[in-house]
């Protein structure tokens, strides 16, 4: 067995009686959908009260004050980066994103707000492909158009003008797509932590003076919020970036549309969003897509040869 079995390099292989690297990716892939709805219907609560670049800046801020103590404790060589320019830019990116996402999630209901943000699976996928020379298998194309269909069905277009909200989204996950596609590039040299911490280091700096002009003090009860934001956000990170290190991204997308069966619940539960027969259509066919998409990875495991 090699020392490099799970190394980003050998995403697609296997060895035998042990998960491949790319069924670890897509079950950190679905832990990472969960959270970041559940970051979602924290933000959207949080996002009626707070500017959402204040709140992009107090939740990046916190996060770094959390991460600082274990920085510390395992040394700054954790943290140390040998992609600086690019670790800025995919700061600057993904601040760009949360901002766009933050703003638009009071104003659009939480499923469509994540049926919309699917659009970034679709960038993504091509960026991996064009940019970084991923597989352009039929299969994975195929769980791909069937996840867009899934929420394509919920988001109906042509139902209505398209609001404000959902062009915020649009853009927001358009730079999603880039800080995924530069994450890919930047864990091939960097360690994933490297990438959490300095992902929001770089927001926090960036969003502080925009920040500034709707500084806000909040309240005991918004705090713990904005403490449950930054714990949500960072197991998030986590899981997000080991996925994207360890699988392609083509395999590990698809997955992602598991955040609509959880946007609809969670809407319901917290902020009384009843999901019609388009959201409950549109979430069969999301999981039938992530469930086709687990099963083909498991036997071409299954196929390939030991080595």
């Amino acid at each position: 067995m090699s020392s490099n079995q799970f190394s980003p390099s050998s995403a697609s292989g296997g060895v035998s009686g042990r998960p491949s690297n790319n069924l670890i990716g897509i079950g950190l892939a679905l832990l990472s959908a969960l959270l970041l709805t559940i970051n979602g219907a924290i933000g959207k609560e949080l996002g009626g009260e707070l500017h959402p670049f204040f709140l992009n800046f107090i939740r990046a801020f916190v996060m770094v004050m959390m991460l600082l103590p274990w920085i510390l404790r395992r040394g700054i060589s954790g943290i140390r980066t040998t992609r600086p320019v690019l670790q800025f830019t995919n700061g600057l990116f993904f601040m760009l994103a949360l901002s766009a996402w933050f703003w638009a999630l009071p104003r659009i209901p939480l499923d469509l707000n994540t049926a919309v943000g699917f659009t970034a699976q679709t960038f993504a996928v091509l960026g991996a492909i064009f940019f970084l020379g991923e597989k352009s298998e039929p299969w994975r194309w195929g769980a791909l158009v069937v996840g867009i269909i899934g929420a394509l069905i919920i988001v109906r277009p042509g139902a209505g003008e398209i609001s404000p909200g959902v062009l915020a989204m649009l853009f927001s996950s358009l730079c999603f797509a880039v800080t995924k596609l530069l994450v890919k590039i930047i864990t091939r040299t960097d360690p994933p932590e490297s990438v959490v911490f300095w992902q929001a280091a770089w927001v926090a700096i960036l969003a502080f003076p925009i920040a500034l002009f709707y500084w806000t003090v909040p309240n005991i009860e918004q705090m713990i919020w904005i403490v449950a934001l930054a714990i949500v956000t960072i197991m998030n990170h986590f899981c997000i970036t080991w996925a994207i290190s360890l699988a392609d991204i083509a395999v590990i997308e698809p997955i992602s549309f598991t955040r609509l069966i959880w946007a609809a619940i969670l809407g319901y539960i917290f902020f009384g969003d009843i999901p019609n027969a388009f959201t409950l259509t549109g979430g069969v066919i999301v999981l039938a897509s992530v469930v086709y998409i687990a099963r083909r990875e498991r036997q071409e495991r299954k196929s390939a040869p030991v080595s």
